[in-house]
C-alpha cells in the first residue's frame, strides 16, 4: 500500500484484532477505575499515604513472579485459552470487593479484616494479571499479518492511553454520583464484556516448544534478547527513560514548590503526557515509526532526556505543560517501536517468554523509576534529582548512539534481514 495513502484502520480489518482491542479497552478501563476507587477507599480508611504505595508492591510482586512462569506456559500451551481463563477469573475480583465492603458497612467485619481482605484481593489480581498478560501480549502477532504489526501496535498503545485518560475521569464521576458498590458493579460489567470478546475469538493453534526445564526455557528467551543487538539496545533505552525520566511521581512537588499551582494545575500537568501520547498515536496511524526504527527510537529517547532536563529548570507553568505534552508524544514513539520489534523479531515459539520478560522490565522499570526519583528527591530536593536523572538518560542515549551507528543506516523494510538477525 502506498505510503501516501496509509490504511489508518488496517489492523481493524481483521476481526479478531478488533475483538482483542475491545477486551483491551475494557481491561484498561476496569483496572484504572478499580485502582482509583480502591485507592480512594483505602486512604479514607487509613489516612495514611503509605497504604497507597503498598498497593503497587502487593500487586507487582506476584505479577513479576508469575509472568516468568506464564510466559513459558504461553509458548508451551494454547495462549488463547490461557488468556480466556485467566481474564475470566479476574471478573470475580470486583464482586469480591463489593462483598467485602458490604460486610464492612454492616459492621460484620472490623477494619483490620477489611484491610487484609483488600490487600489479599489485590495480591490475587497481581497473580491473575501475571498469568494472562504474557498470553495477551504474545497473541497479537497471530491475529494480524506482519505488514500490519506497526499499525496494530500503534492502536494498542492508543487504546491504553484512552483508558489512562478516561478511566480516572469515569471513576471520579461514578464514585461521586453512584457510590462505591455501583462503581464496582460497572467494573464487573466491563470485565464481563471483555471476557465475552475473548471467547468470541476464532479458535486457533500455536507453535509449541518441546518439553524442557522452565529455567532453561526462560534462559533461552533471555539470551535471545541479549544476543539480538536491536532488542538489547531498545530495552536499554526504554529502561533508561523509565528509570531516570519518571517525573510523573514528582509532579505534586513541582506543582506546589516550583510552579506554585494548586490542584487544578496538578490535574493539567498530570494529563499533559497522556494528551501528547494520544496526539502522537493518532499521527502514527498515518505515518509508521518503523521506517528507520532505530533512528526514531534513539532520537525519541534523546528528546525525552532533553525534555526532562528542561522541565527541571522551567519556572513557567505553561512551558512545563508543553514539555510534558512533548515528553508524552516522544514516549509513545518509543512504545510503538518497542512493541512492534518485540513482535517482529522473536520466532513465534519464543513470543510468550520474550513478551513476559519485556512486560516485567517495563512494569518494574516504571515502579523502580518512581522509587529512585522519590528517594533522591528526599535527600537532594526535586530539581537536582530530576537533573541527575535526565543527565543519566542523556548519557546512556549518547553511548547507544556511538555503539549502534551501523543500525542508523538501516530501515525496517530495507535490509530487514540485517536488522532482525543482527547479533552482538
Amino acid at each position: 500500500m502506498p505510503l501516501s495513502h496509509p490504511d489508518v484502520f488496517l489492523a481493524f480489518r481483521f476481526r479478531d484484532f478488533s475483538l482483542l482491542s475491545l477486551n483491551q479497552l475494557c481491561l484498561s478501563l476496569s483496572i484504572l477505575i478499580q485502582e482509583v476507587v480502591i485507592g480512594y477507599s483505602l486512604y479514607q480508611l487509613t489516612q495514611n499515604s503509605l497504604s497507597l504505595g503498598l498497593v503497587a508492591i502487593v500487586e507487582l510482586v506476584p505479577f513479576i513472579c508469575l509472568s516468568l512462569l506464564s510466559g513459558y506456559w504461553a509458548d508451551r500451551f494454547n495462549r488463547q485459552k490461557i488468556l480466556q481463563w485467566g481474564f475470566s477469573c479476574s471478573c470475580l475480583i470486583p464482586l469480591l470487593f463489593i462483598a467485602l465492603f458490604h460486610r464492612n458497612q454492616q459492621y460484620a467485619i472490623q477494619q483490620t479484616t477489611l484491610l487484609f481482605g483488600i490487600y489479599s484481593l489485590i495480591f490475587c489480581l497481581g497473580i491473575l494479571r501475571g498469568i494472562y498478560s504474557p498470553s495477551f501480549n504474545s497473541l497479537r502477532p497471530f491475529l494480524v499479518p506482519e505488514h500490519a504489526y506497526a499499525n496494530a501496535a500503534t492502536w494498542t498503545s492508543l487504546i491504553w492511553q484512552i483508558g489512562a485518560i478516561s478511566g480516572p475521569l469515569c471513576a471520579g464521576l461514578l464514585l461521586s454520583q453512584f457510590g462505591l458498590e455501583s462503581t464496582l458493579y460497572c467494573v464487573f460489567a466491563l470485565c464481563c464484556i471483555g471476557s465475552i470478546a475473548l471467547y468470541a475469538l476464532n479458535p486457533r493453534t500455536f507453535p509449541k516448544i518441546g518439553t524442557q526445564q522452565i529455567s532453561k526455557s526462560l534462559k533461552e528467551a533471555l539470551l535471545f534478547i541479549f544476543k539480538n543487538r536491536l532488542l538489547f539496545w531498545t530495552i536499554l533505552l526504554d529502561l533508561a527513560s523509565m528509570l531516570f525520566c519518571g517525573i510523573i511521581v514528582l509532579l505534586p512537588i513541582f506543582t506546589q514548590d516550583i510552579l506554585h499551582q494548586g490542584t487544578e494545575g496538578l490535574g493539567i500537568l498530570r494529563a499533559a503526557p497522556a494528551i501528547g501520547a494520544c496526539i502522537m498515536m493518532l499521527c502514527l496511524t498515518y505515518c509508521s515509526p518503523m521506517q528507520h526504527a532505530w533512528r526514531n527510537m534513539l532520537w525519541s529517547t534523546l528528546g525525552i532526556a532533553c525534555c526532562t532536563l528542561t522541565f527541571a529548570l522551567s519556572p513557567l507553568f505553561w512551558l512545563s505543560v508543553i514539555l510534558l505534552v512533548i515528553l508524552g508524544a516522544l514516549d509513545s514513539i518509543s512504545i510503538v517501536i518497542r512493541q512492534t520489534l518485540f513482535q517482529q523479531i522473536p520466532p513465534k515459539e519464543l513470543l510468550g517468554r520474550v513478551s513476559a520478560l519485556n512486560g516485567i522490565l517495563v512494569t518494574s522499570g516504571n515502579q523502580f523509576g518512581a522509587l529512585q526519583a522519590s528517594f533522591i528527591t528526599r535527600y537532594l530536593t526535586v530539581v537536582p534529582a530530576t537533573l541527575i536523572g535526565g543527565s543519566i538518560c542523556l548519557l546512556i542515549s549518547s553511548i547507544s548512539f556511538i555503539c549502534t551507528r551501523d543500525l542508523l543506516k538501516t530501515s525496517s523494510n530495507h535490509d530487514k534481514d540485517t536488522i532482525l538477525t543482527a547479533e552482538k
